[in-house]
């Protein structure tokens, strides 16, 4: 497997017990080796802060995608209620949530087999045929392919093998959850190509019940295929890796509602003169009891996620003169979304389509050279670049109830019903790097390293919106209809569907680069230093102009800049029976780019809107710490994150609906407050015990169990840090239990998730210009059943 520099192998070394295979004799944490430099290294000596997941620990845990590791890793937090609109953070940096917006980027970069995934969405595909993920924290991007400014998330298929292999597994749980997972793979005779083709598929019926349609929702439908095509020279002085991959997901989402907003602000004066009850008595509209945790919705219109991915890649590597290594990395992927949203989430027919239909396309190109390890000092160099290209045609409609329910009962349905919003939006990237790395071994005990990155990007992008449909206001049905209400209505119309276009474009370079150094300071005990800067580039606002008190909303919005310190512990203790990683770190965000809402004020009452600024400053710093046992089949993980993650200057953001007052026409400084999305404390402990192998069912066999726990502080589900989008902390308990065959060749496993059945929120939301209510999205109740695996 060829990575991007700074990646991670995360593979057991050959001598070592696999993860699988490691039993009730076994003493010492399995050894982990990385790539970080293009070089085969402990992971305890490599100077940055990485967190290595095992198959081992992936199949342990039970996860199924990427969004479920967080459970295992504590610096890590994944949210938002769609996976358009996926929010990935580390340490507290990242993407801030809201509404859509193509003309940013992620800050943290998730590659797969070395090729960077422009799309987040990836994260919540259901994972298969996985050798390892691996998590890297702290800017990237020095040598990654992408920069980035909170960090990477790394995976690693397995690779094609030159001996016969066969394996499959099949899941059953509640909820009538099934899965099946194949994989085949095996040379090609003596020509030197090995093939491998794995393929999954994934149902589970929904845990919230839509009492309209008499269904239930937020189920899951996943089916992926993946081949590659592998081959290597007599010598292996050349190798070549031809994968291609496609993944399809289809569900249907629910967020229900928390509680209704208060009609009066805090100091008093009126927020709206209708209120959630108001609004649904004039429509004529009857809602349900508000009790999220009875997982019951109404929502009229199908709340569905549509979504495909895949795409090809060429890896090459031939070894030079010298042992030098020339690495090729060439990659083409899509991304297709087509969902379906009632963005009102009631079940009167007020917003029946918030759609953006999305396709994106994306091709990279990588070179880079790697000088032989073991030297004076070690190196890498190369060349990347990047093209994307986005194409999103929204269409917005009012229902039959949305004149009633947002003007009042005194105007007729044909005011908005069918009124429609449409356009165009497309964005353009292209990225020109180069880059280079070194490590100087002084002695054997200490190692600088410095690397720098000169990154030159271009972006461009169109806005198009435009009205259609609707009943026009000469019309016999609006006859009796005052002045004034014929305004409202113009009013809400234009605000709805303004007709509007622009171009828009941002180009520029800038270094980024990083410096560190490993001591060790005695066998098995390694300390390390680090400065690195990363940047996310300058981005354009492709969504609908948003005129301010001072003025128009700029288009596009500046760089956002991260310096982070870093200093760590790294461990092998008692004969590598424990591992204990400990690192302390701060990092200062410049241009913190934010996904500000402001409520723009009409004749007929406020409209949300949303665009790219840079907010100001922010700083996330605190400790993290990991450890990792193993003595006599019991093996026992730990990990936890202190993060205390402010914004030290933010003074322009939406207020939270509380503070909104005349004087400040809803815009507060929120300086000082915790930054959303982030919890300032997590942990997650796990253990396992193996008993020794003894005859069962006339085979050797090994009886083993296990579990983990691991608990989350509350945090904000927006990005204004709002009361009502609080999501209180909450911690989950997993357990398994099964028997494996001493040869590793098959296993069944019965597993449970969220055991004691804990009723928690995993994001939130307000909605203060449509329904004057809050919603979250509810965590998976507990959820069990049993999987075998076979390996032939």
């Amino acid at each position: 497997m060829a990575f991007c520099a700074g990646g991670v192998a995360g593979a057991a070394e050959p001598d070592a017990p696999s993860p699988a295979q490691a039993g009730p004799g076994d003493t010492g944490v399995e050894v982990i080796t990385v790539t970080a430099r293009h070089r085969a290294e402990k992971l305890q000596e490599v100077p940055i802060a990485v967190t290595a997941l095992t198959e081992r620990d992936l199949a342990a845990s039970g996860n199924s995608s990427i969004r479920q590791m967080q459970r295992q890793v504590p610096s890590l937090q994944i949210l938002g209620f769609n996976p358009r609109n996926i929010t990935i953070q580390i340490r507290g940096l990242g993407t801030t949530g809201g509404a859509a917006n193509s003309g940013t980027e992620p800050g943290v970069g998730i590659y797969v087999d070395g090729v960077y995934h422009a799309r987040p969405s990836v994260v919540v595909f259901d994972t298969f045929d996985v050798a390892n993920v691996n998590v890297l924290r702290g800017p990237q991007g020095t040598l990654f392919g992408k920069n980035t400014v909170a960090g990477a998330i790394e995976i690693t298929s397995q690779r094609a093998s030159y001996e016969p292999e066969l394996l499959g597994e099949v899941s059953y749980g509640n909820y009538d959850y099934g899965q099946i997972k194949l994989a085949a793979s095996g040379p090609l005779g003596d020509s030197g190509f090995a093939v491998r083709v794995a393929g999954m598929k994934a149902d589970r019926n929904g845990t919230v019940y839509n009492s309209v349609y008499r269904d239930d929702w937020q189920d899951h439908h996943n089916q992926a295929v993946r081949g590659e095509l592998a081959y290597r020279n007599g010598d292996e002085s050349f190798t070549a890796r031809l994968n291609a991959d496609y993944n399809d997901q289809n569900s249907y989402s629910a967020m229900p509602r928390r509680g209704v907003l208060p009609k009066l602000r805090a100091d008093g004066s009126v927020a709206t003169a209708r209120g959630y009850y108001d609004r649904a008595r004039d429509a004529g509209y009857v809602p349900p009891p508000i009790d999220a945790f009875a997982r019951r919705i109404d929502v009229d219109t199908p709340f569905t996620i549509n979504m495909q991915t895949g795409g090809a890649s060429l890896t090459l590597v031939k070894k030079l003169p010298g042992d030098h290594s020339l690495t090729s990395i060439t990659a083409w992927r899509f991304w297709d979304w087509n969902p379906s949203i009632d963005s009102d989430g009631t079940g009167a027919a007020i917003n029946i389509q918030t759609n953006l239909p999305t396709a994106q396309r994306q091709w990279s190109q990588e070179l880079r050279i790697a000088s032989p390890g073991g030297g004076a000092v070690d190196y890498t160099a190369g060349l990347y670049y990047f093209w994307q290209r986005t194409r999103e045609v929204p269409f917005n409609t009012y229902g039959r109830d949305a004149a009633k329910y947002l003007l009042g009962a005194a105007f007729p349905s044909e005011a908005l019903n069918n009124f429609s919003q449409t356009g165009l939006q497309l964005f353009h990237t292209k990225s020109y790097s180069a880059f280079a790395n070194a490590t100087w071994h002084v002695d054997e005990r200490l190692d600088l390293t410095g690397g720098i990155r000169y990154t030159y990007e271009k972006r461009s992008g169109r806005f198009e919106s435009v009205a259609v449909g609707g009943v026009p206001l000469t019309d016999p049905v609006f006859s009796s209809l005052s002045p004034e209400q014929l305004t409202a209505i113009a009013s809400r119309r234009n605000g709805f569907a303004p007709t509007a276009r622009y171009d828009a474009a941002t180009e520029g370079g800038r270094v980024s680069g990083t410096v560190n150094a490993l001591y060790r300071l005695a066998p098995g005990i390694n300390l390390y230093a680090g400065y690195s800067r990363g940047f996310k580039s300058a981005g354009i606002n492709l969504v609908t102009p948003v005129q301010l008190a001072n003025g128009p909303a700029p288009v596009t919005f500046d760089p956002e800049i991260v310096d982070s310190f870093e200093i760590g512990l790294k461990t092998d203790l008692f004969h590598n029976a424990v591992t204990f990683n400990l690192a302390a770190f701060r990092s200062d965000d410049k241009g913190y780019q934010a996904n500000q809402g402001v409520i723009v004020q009409t004749g007929s009452g406020p409209i949300a809107r949303y665009f790219i600024t840079n907010a100001g400053k922010v700083r996330t710093q605190g400790v993290e710490m990991d450890v990792r046992a193993r003595w006599n089949g019991l093996s026992l993980t730990g990990a936890a994150t202190y993060n205390d993650a402010k914004y030290r200057s933010y003074t322009n953001a939406q207020c939270p609906y509380l503070w909104v007052t005349a004087a400040n026409g809803g815009i507060c400084d929120i300086s000082g407050r915790q930054i959303a999305g982030v919890s300032k404390f997590v942990y997650t402990i796990a253990a396992e015990y193996a008993f020794a192998p003894r005859p069962i069912l006339g085979t050797e066999a090994t009886l083993f169990l296990g579990g983990d726990y691991n608990h989350r502080t509350g945090f904000y589900g927006s990005l204004n840090t709002d009361p009502f989008a609080r999501v209180p902390g909450y911690g989950l308990a997993s357990a398994y239990a099964g028997i494996r065959s001493a040869d590793n060749r098959w296993e069944l496993r019965l597993w449970g998730r969220n055991l004691f059945d804990k009723q928690y929120f995993v994001n939130a939301s307000v909605d203060q210009v449509t329904t004057y209510s809050y919603n979250g999205t509810l965590g998976d109740p507990r959820f069990y059943g049993a999987t075998l695996r076979m390996k032939l």
